[in-house]
């Protein structure tokens, strides 16, 4: 079967590799869509992942073929596919957090991914898929899933003053998601226009296309100012250190973009004004869950974000290098193999 193989810093190779046979408890998925997602775009442009695996976790897919001991699903069935490999045993996973599982691992990392004709998959890794929802919103419950944990771990309260910075994928939905959790206010920066345009159509209460503290302190229009919660949504490093100037003392910033190289941060006002950085990693199994039920239930708005559909073939100069020019008018770019 055809797969995107990738073999490190900026080198995806299209090769032909057999196609996975299924254990007596797993699935054969034929893959329809796979999204790229940030973290794909940061191992391609630093080599951060192990070279020789398939990327791609973000699935939706049809079942193709099951093991002999697979009952829940039948041939035809269409699924999201929850990439994490969790052992469901160690600690994290018996107390609610599958997210930091002892494997440390998900499809597109620990096991090959969704940038090929097929996947295998464990069956409860499966979720069924409502037909209202189109093949190319299926891709995105992955971010959703992730907002929903941000929210969760920051100990986020409604009412609130919130700040994106970075209105990619993972920002737009942040940005859905934090007026159906009841923050009062919401200003969003990003410098991408084409990006801005779309975050614009979910009417933040205020957005920048850089990050200018006096009009985001301002805009609080509160005696102590700042913000309380930043989410840091765009992986670049020194945002960081804006991330920690805009927020209010006492308030939260909640790390989500990823890079690989150790960071300076300014260490003196973080403890002075007693800020909380809170970094989020990955989601779980009932993130997931609950990403689906607000895609089904029309809460979260996926059409606007999902912005192009390329070929395998095409992964490369379609997929990964149009998604990191700065200058790009995508926002999530699905795969089809």
């Amino acid at each position: 079967m055809k797969a995107a193989k990738y073999e490190g810093k900026r080198k995806i190779t299209i090769v032909d590799i057999p196609k996975p046979i299924p254990k007596n408890d797993e699935v054969l998925v034929q893959v329809k869509y796979a999204g790229i997602c940030g973290s794909d775009l940061e191992a391609y442009k630093t080599g951060l992942y192990p070279s020789n695996i398939i990327m791609g976790h973000e699935i939706i897919g049809y079942v193709a073929e099951k093991g002999s001991d697979v009952k829940k699903w039948k041939e035809g069935d269409r699924v999201a596919v929850f990439p994490g490999l969790i052992c469901g045993k160690c600690h994290f996973c018996r107390i609610g957090q599958d997210n930091l599982c002892v494997l440390e691992g998900s499809l597109g990392f620990g096991q090959n991914g969704g940038f090929s004709e097929y996947i295998h998959v464990k069956e409860d890794s499966l979720f069924p898929i409502s037909d209202t929802i189109p093949d190319k919103h299926g891709t995105v419950f992955d971010q959703i899933a992730t907002v929903l944990l941000a929210l969760r771990v920051s100990d986020f309260i409604p009412e609130c003053y919130s700040v994106i910075l970075g209105c990619g994928t993972m920002g737009q939905f942040f940005l859905q998601y934090l007026k159906i959790a009841g923050a009062k206010t919401i200003v969003v920066v990003e410098k991408n226009p084409n990006r801005l345009n779309v975050a614009n159509m979910f009417n933040p209460d205020l957005a920048l296309t850089k990050v200018v503290l006096v009009k985001i302190r301002r805009f609080a229009k509160r005696e102590f100012g700042g913000a309380d919660f930043v989410f840091e949504c765009t992986g670049f490093p020194t945002l960081v250190n804006d991330a920690i100037n805009i927020a209010r003392k006492g308030g939260t910033v909640v790390q989500i973009g990823i890079w690989d190289k150790p960071l300076e941060i300014n260490l003196l006002k973080y403890v002075m004004n007693q800020i909380r950085i809170q970094p989020v990693w990955s989601y779980t199994k009932e993130d997931f869950k609950n990403a689906i039920d607000l895609v089904v239930k029309k809460m979260i708005d996926p059409e606007p974000i999902v912005t192009k559909i390329i070929s395998l073939d095409d992964i490369v100069e379609e997929g990964f290098e149009c998604a990191i020019d700065p200058e790009t008018t995508d926002i999530k770019i699905l795969v089809e193999p």
